[in-house]
């Protein structure tokens, strides 16, 4: 197991509530989302928001099934083949977009200087994102793009999620730590004063492989959209709870960094030795140490003799060319010394021989 997939692994574990111990006497997330929707409604009421015609409740029948009622129509369907994974007793499922504003951006245009001049005001593309704590932009924009294309300025702990940008893109994250606004590539989800966004940012480090899944499975341009996202199922948990897996994701994640590293050096330790013990054992190879010798076998240069003549037959019969003949022949004399004899010449390349061979050799 790799870094990655500890981290992975651990993340699962978050979202699915093994990670720390539930406690009973947490305010279960069923209070949580009912304040949460009070609170929609009183922001609907005064105008501030908008009512969201496709707003549903999502509950857990008597029959143990799931079940989702669409508050517009009333309509209420089944939606136990959507439920991913089962959760503690004191969590529930809802929709992001039932319980979050989401939003997207703009890109103003680049060729208007008074856009961007001198601007001083945080504006996050996907090539910002980091799939961590974002503290700064590349770009900043002047209040005239704001205004002109009525951008909104999202609060800090904003997560924010790449919708496009090719699949390495697709559902990379970030939380906010500044006020910033965003282009059309990046949605937003903004806090709703109830959850911690910690949390949330942690679901979507979580979420993004299956996104990034059904991005790539969907189209030839891949992408995701604000729809996929507020559609998307949250397994909430109780808001204690909340705090103590983010708090104890913080007191992992150095732990999982350190793994990481020392599992990519050993790795790349293995990935070495493989390297150095396939060498050496090529060059015991080459050298005539990987197999005994066995003077029954005979030596090469009984070998090297029937080759030539056999090039000598092939000149004769007109299949090579006599050029073929023009090699030279290499051979130890009785001063230990390495000849090589060409034609007339006779040369010293006792230099050249780059180890010693055995006898039959």
């Amino acid at each position: 197991m790799n870094g990655k997939q500890l981290k992975n692994s651990i993340l699962q574990w978050a979202i699915q509530g093994k990670l720390v111990p539930q406690d009973p006497n947490d305010e279960p997330a069923s209070v949580l989302l009912e304040r949460i929707r009070a609170e929609k409604a009183r922001l609907v009421k005064e105008k501030k928001i908008k009512k969201d015609k496709n707003e549903s409740i999502i509950y857990r029948g008597d029959d143990n099934s799931y079940y989702e009622k669409f508050l517009a129509t009333g309509e209420v369907k089944c939606i136990d083949e959507e439920i991913p994974f089962e959760i503690p007793n004191g969590w529930q499922w809802e929709r992001i977009g039932n319980i979050f504003e989401t939003t997207s951006g703009s890109t103003p245009l680049s060729r208007n200087p008074d856009y961007y001049k001198n601007g001083n005001i945080n504006w996050v593309r996907t090539t910002d994102l980091n799939n961590g704590i974002l503290n700064k932009t590349e770009i900043q924009i002047t209040s005239k793009a704001i205004i002109d294309y009525n951008l909104s300025i999202l609060p800090q702990t904003s997560v924010c999620v790449a919708m496009y940008g090719g699949a390495g893109t697709i559902g990379k994250h970030c939380i906010l730590h500044f006020d910033t606004t965003i282009n059309q590539s990046v949605c937003a989800i903004q806090p709703n004063g109830f959850c911690n966004m910690d949390y949330i940012h942690t679901f979507i480090e979580y979420q993004r492989p299956f996104w990034m899944d059904f991005a790539a499975g969907s189209r030839k341009d891949p992408n995701i959209n604000q729809l996929i996202i507020k559609h998307c199922l949250l397994p909430i948990p109780p808001q204690e709870e909340q705090l103590r897996i983010v708090t104890k994701l913080n007191q992992l994640y150095p732990y999982i960094y350190q793994y990481g590293n020392s599992q990519n050096r050993l790795n790349q330790i293995n990935k070495e030795i493989w390297h150095s013990l396939k060498k050496s054992i090529l060059q015991e190879a080459i050298q005539g140490k990987l197999v005994p010798q066995i003077a029954e076998e005979g030596t090469a240069q009984e070998l090297l003799e029937p080759i030539r003549q056999e090039k000598l037959q092939l000149v004769k019969e007109g299949k090579l060319k006599k050029s073929a003949l023009t090699d030279s022949i290499i051979f130890r004399g009785d001063d230990n010394k390495y000849y090589e004899q060409v034609g007339k010449k006779c040369l010293d390349i006792t230099e050249q021989i780059p180890f010693e061979t055995p006898k039959n050799w």
